[in-house]
């Protein structure tokens, strides 16, 4: 398993050592007034109930809230071309399984989320991985990340943005505990994932420019 301890080091520092303050400020300021604190809430969220297993309408609109232009291709892939796939590998995908319960088994090669990602890159072109992180995000949102350049920037390219975060999950039972009492400080963001909070933070780092 490739080494990520200086990632885990960095997120250590943001969640509970010396830039835990910076979190706190940047958390509340992104779901103060930042369009994107509605890309898990938007109509209701893509993991509700009615819609877990079914790209809606909704759930590519709310891919703009996190500045993915572009939608009409992939809206007619994820709605209709690929809609019945899609639904067959989200019903193998729990929605209620945070990822820091999940085996790694969940993210291997071959496994349901890693084929949808693999789908969900196809829709609207044939190499969307940006799009295809957020769009399972947005459908399952407290087991896969939303990832970006920025925050690939600012975890230094890691090999599996999946692994990485696992593993600093998996390594230490107390940074859940760590990352809830940040959630709950921030105040009024007790319905966003965590890791949409971890996503914030390191987004929210990179943009100012800060690498660590």
């Amino acid at each position: 398993m490739p080494d990520y301890a200086d990632q885990h080091g960095l997120l250590d520092e943001c969640v509970r050592g010396e830039h835990r303050d910076e979190s706190l400020t940047a958390l509340r300021y992104y779901f103060d007034g930042c369009t994107g604190r509605w890309f898990e809430r938007y109509a209701g969220g893509g993991d509700e109930p009615s819609v877990a297993n079914t790209v809606t309408e909704a759930d590519v609109l709310a891919l703009n809230f996190l500045s993915i232009t572009s939608l009409a291709n992939v809206a007619i892939d994820a709605t209709m071309t690929y809609a019945l796939r899609i639904r067959e590998l989200l019903e193998q995908i729990p929605p209620d399984v945070p990822m820091h319960e999940a085996p790694w088994s969940t993210y291997e090669e071959g496994a349901p989320a890693y084929r949808l990602w693999e789908l969900f890159r196809q829709c609207g072109g044939n190499h969307r991985p940006v799009t295809a992180s957020k769009l399972l995000a947005r459908k399952r949102p407290h087991l896969t990340p939303a990832y970006d350049s920025q925050v690939r920037t600012i975890l230094k390219a890691p090999a599996s943005p999946w692994r990485c975060l696992w593993s600093w999950f998996a390594t230490d039972g107390t940074r859940v505990r760590a990352l809830e009492e940040l959630r709950k400080e921030a105040g009024g963001i007790d319905d966003i994932s965590l890791l949409r909070c971890l996503d914030v933070v390191l987004w929210m780092r990179a943009r100012r420019g800060v690498t660590r």
